[in-house]
């Protein structure tokens, strides 16, 4: 059985091992653990959209999300720019109905209405040109095609500052600005939260303070004794839940989309 493990459209032949940068998250690193979890959360939320279906992945990173939506897609595609993210993807997640494909993903070469579900999770905020994405991502849309896009809380991840703290982000949506860009593009839309619950809401109230700030700067003491060893490998995906209140305090949106049928226009316009 062949996989894709060519390497003849990315601009060198081999790379190094994928190191973390805060670009993107990466499994299996114990100081890692929190954010893959988090952002694991949502794949899983969001697989029973990918069911029998043509879903591709806009800005796909190190594969993780991508390979478990193969799991329930007929075709899944993940798409990225950065050719040492898409090299690993293709040696480390390998099924017959599983793509990795190097491109920008604001501009394809891939036929018109191609995919039942276009996803693209935590990505937006790192986009310079937003309006020519989205243009890209109802141009591969089927009609009553599916679109999520999910991306940080500004109001939790940069508490404070008018510009992103961190430096691979662009821009950062409060949970009005996020809803006001889904509606721009789509007539229907749902936009959920993602929250902690269990150990890590109970970490938030002890600590006064949101984990995913916490855990950028924790005592070098409790991090060598606690956090390392022990806490961060525990977080599981169980650790996080979704929901549709209280948005202004998640910590990511998820926005849920439909394309019209028949819509040309938003296409066009």
């Amino acid at each position: 059985m062949e996989y894709d493990t060519h390497t003849a459209d990315l601009p060198n032949n081999s790379y190094p091992p994928l190191q973390l940068t805060g670009e993107r998250t990466l499994p299996g690193i114990a100081a890692e653990n929190y954010w893959f979890q988090r952002h694991l959360a949502v794949y899983q939320y969001i697989l029973p959209l990918a069911e029998g279906g043509r879903v591709v992945d806009l800005g796909c990173g190190e594969g993780y999300g991508t390979n478990l939506l193969a799991t329930r897609a007929r075709e899944a595609v993940g798409i990225d720019l950065a050719p040492e993210a898409l090299y690993h993807a293709r040696r480390t997640y390998r099924r017959p109905n599983l793509t990795f494909k190097y491109g920008d993903i604001s501009s394809l070469d891939i036929e018109d209405s191609s995919f039942d579900l276009v996803c693209s999770l935590q990505v937006i905020e790192h986009l310079p040109d937003l309006e020519r994405f989205m243009r890209e991502i109802l141009r591969l849309l089927e009609p009553r095609g599916t679109c999520v896009l999910s991306t940080p809380n500004r109001l939790i991840i940069s508490p404070g500052r008018e510009t992103p703290l961190n430096p691979f982000h662009i821009f950062e949506f409060d949970s009005r600005q996020f809803s006001e860009f889904m509606w721009n593009y789509f007539p229907e839309v749902e936009v959920m939260g993602l929250f902690h619950v269990g150990r890590l809401r109970i970490h938030d109230f002890v600590a006064r303070k949101n984990f995913s700030q916490f855990c950028l700067e924790p005592p070098p003491f409790l991090q060598r004794r606690f956090y390392l060893p022990w806490f961060l490998p525990s977080l599981k995906t169980c650790n996080f839940k979704i929901r549709g209140t209280r948005l202004h305090q998640a910590l990511d949106f998820i926005g849920l989309s439909r394309k019209a049928r028949g819509d040309t226009t938003r296409e066009e316009a």
